[in-house]
């Protein structure tokens, strides 16, 4: 553990990374029990980033400045394996939700809905979130997203790698590049408009069963040479796939 505390020191002081990142990096070293010790093996490098936002809103911005992954706002960090954790944390000490039901008030102490996580990662690193209830916003991720909706609102912008979002009850909206790899949207009980750019490179096939998928704007489901699949399910929600 010393190791890896004195190894972020120094590329804070090299210039490496930026102090921020550095407080960030140690913060979620100190989050996450330390690992047995075997002489010769180092801490695994992070590939992936992982935002869990149960409460609030949250935004995840890409950033090429960042090495790794910085958080402002109301959170905890960890590190697990090659993968940063940041879990939004709306309960504070000094805040709370109340509201009204029928001759009575409930007060819900150190609960704040509006505060808000903001990330900012490499953008070509993979990112990983969940969001229970809330709206989450992701900007300019260029690596894989993959995000998991379960009620509440999800605005992708800017991908150019593969997407594998999923939607429960919500709407969710994304905007990017497909150009290779496997993607698929599945859309349970919630809305979906995803505009894919012209120049993408991939073949869409969808189905539904009591939903509505509408794809627009393609040769057969096929986009450019179809290098990629793009794979959309819908049960009872609404799809709506644009190519422009």
């Amino acid at each position: 553990m010393k190791d890896l505390q004195r190894e972020i020191l120094n590329q804070v002081a090299s210039g490496t990374i930026t102090a921020e990142e550095g407080a960030s990096r140690l913060e979620a070293l100190e989050s996450t029990p330390p690992p047995p010790s075997r002489p010769g093996v180092q801490a695994p490098e992070l590939r992936q980033v992982r935002v869990v936002s149960r409460f609030g809103n949250a935004h995840v911005i890409g950033d090429p400045s960042v090495a790794f992954a910085v958080a402002d706002g109301p959170h905890n960090a960890r590190q697990e394996g090659d993968t940063m954790v940041i879990e939004q944390s709306p309960l504070t000490d000094d805040t709370s939700f109340e509201f009204n039901r029928p001759y009575a008030r409930v007060s819900v102490p150190g609960f704040d809905f509006n505060r808000k996580l903001t990330v900012r990662m490499n953008p070509s690193l993979a990112l990983r979130t969940t969001v229970q209830a809330g709206n989450l916003a992701i900007e300019g991720i260029k690596g894989p997203v993959t995000s998991d909706v379960q009620a509440g609102n999800c605005s992708v912008l800017g991908f150019a790698g593969p997407i594998n979002l999923s939607v429960a009850a919500g709407s969710l909206q994304a905007n990017g590049r497909l150009d290779g790899g496997s993607s698929s949207i599945r859309c349970q009980m919630g809305e979906v408009k995803l505009k894919l750019d012209r120049t993408s490179n991939v073949r869409i096939t969808a189905h539904s069963t009591m939903g509505k998928v509408a794809v627009e704007g393609t040769d057969g489901g096929v986009v450019g040479a179809g290098a990629g699949t793009l794979d959309i399910g819908c049960t009872m929600g609404d799809v709506t796939v644009r190519v422009g």
